[in-house]
């Protein structure tokens, strides 16, 4: 599949890009000039950028 990455991908970096792929670009359509600010937020080590693909396993 063209643009699928088959390895790890880390869940700031998903994060990044579910952000640049669909919010912003739904944003800006919908809502222009909007002032906003988008956090990745939560618990797990995918917040301070320490997952690891073996970290993807558990909760």
């Amino acid at each position: 599949m063209r643009g699928v990455s088959v390895g790890f991908v880390s869940g700031v970096e998903l994060s990044r890009r579910l952000y640049d792929d669909a919010v912003q670009p739904l944003l800006s359509r919908y809502l222009p000039g909007l002032t906003y600010s988008a956090a990745l937020i939560g618990v797990g080590s995918e917040v301070l950028g320490f997952d690891t693909q073996r970290s993807t396993d558990h909760d």
